[in-house]
Order: C-alpha cells, then structure tokens, then sequence
C-alpha cells in the first residue's frame, strides 16, 4: 500500500503579480485622495485666512468709532467732526487698555506723490498708526444722529446732542464703505458745576 505525499503548494508568479498590481493601484487611488483632501484643507485655510483679514480690515477702523463718549462742557475731548479729520474721547481705544475713556483722533491724509489716501489713528501721547488706505483722494468722513441727512461736519447746527449716531469712512467707489454705530450714550450728564445756578454771571446766581 502506497502513501501519498502532500505538498503545500505557494503563490504561483502570476497570483503575485496580480496581488502587486492590486496593491499598486490601491496606493495611487489612496495617494489621489488624499492629495485631493489636502489640497482642499489648504484651500479652505488660504480662504478662513482671508477672510479673517478682510473682517479685520473692515472692524479696526471704525473700533474706536462704536466706543465714543461724550465729554464734559467745555472739556478738550469733546466729540469733534471734519470732513477729514474727527477727534474726541473713545472707550474701545486701539493703543490702550480698553473700558477708561481715551482721547483719540482720526486724519484722512492725502499722499499727492502715491496717489493714496492713508486713514491713521493716534492717542495721546503715542505715535500715529495706520489703519487702512485707498486709492485716489476721496474719502471722507460722514455723520448722521438718528434722523435727518449726512452731514460732513458734527455737530451741525441743529443737532443737540454732542456725538451722532453714525459715522460712515466713505472710501469711494472703488471700496466698500466703513459704518459704525456710536453705542454709547450721546450726551454727558449736566454737572452741577456746568448748570446755570453754579455761573457768577449768571441772572439765576446772587
């Protein structure tokens, strides 16, 4: 009686040239993909990046702006409005802490040899900054209370109170308006030192 003899048989050449191109194929398609999910995440970064900056070129500028208070009667820094040029007293100040009022101003300069009109922003005591720039020598700043036109001086001659409502940085047309919203109070509380009964010349005080 005779034995048969097993043998374990292994992979033939063509089964491993199959398992390789397989393999092969499964390595690009993966590669692919995720060169395609890389190049996508860049995109998506490249485009929050900008959009980052744009939002921040939009909302430095008219910061201070939405921080104004009024000041006392009589007092420096009380709310004051050119064409091209605003100064008063902010709470949302750029160069220093915010919450404490801080005198600021505003200057819309015209660079003639550029071409450029430079917005800076400067606090007391420290050196001028700038905040945006445009082309051609347009802007300008505008001011509004809560009803009526845009004036280009504050405070106009009919307005009461000291600081408006909005200020729009008015680029040209080739740039998208700045607007900003006052949100403090618009008047300062009178003191009894700026009513009539605390004046010597007043008829009211003996």
């Amino acid at each position: 009686m005779t034995e048969r003899v097993s043998s374990e048989a292994g992979f033939t050449l063509f089964e491993t040239l199959v398992v390789l191109v397989i393999t092969t194929l499964m390595g690009a398609v993966l590669m692919q993909g995720f060169s395609g999910v890389l190049a996508a995440r860049v995109s998506v970064s490249n485009n929050i990046a900008n959009l980052q900056e744009a939002i921040l070129a939009q909302n430095i500028p008219v910061d201070p702006l939405r921080g104004i208070v009024p000041d006392y009667k009589n007092n420096p820094n009380q709310f004051r409005g050119q064409s091209r040029t605003l100064s008063g007293q902010t709470l949302r100040p750029l160069l220093s802490p915010a919450g404490t009022p801080t005198p600021f101003k505003m200057t819309l300069d015209y660079d003639s040899g550029r071409d450029l009109t430079i917005l800076l922003y400067e606090e007391t005591g420290r050196k001028s900054v700038e905040l945006a720039r445009w082309r051609g020598n347009s802007a300008a700043f505008k001011y509004r209370d809560l009803a009526g036109q845009w004036e280009s001086v504050w405070p106009p001659p009919k307005s009461t109170s000291q600081t408006p409502w909005l200020i729009w940085i008015d680029a040209g047309a080739s740039s998208a308006p700045l607007l900003a919203s006052v949100a403090g109070p618009h008047d300062r509380v009178t003191r009894l030192q700026d009513s009539p009964f605390a004046n010597p010349k007043s008829p009211f005080s003996r």
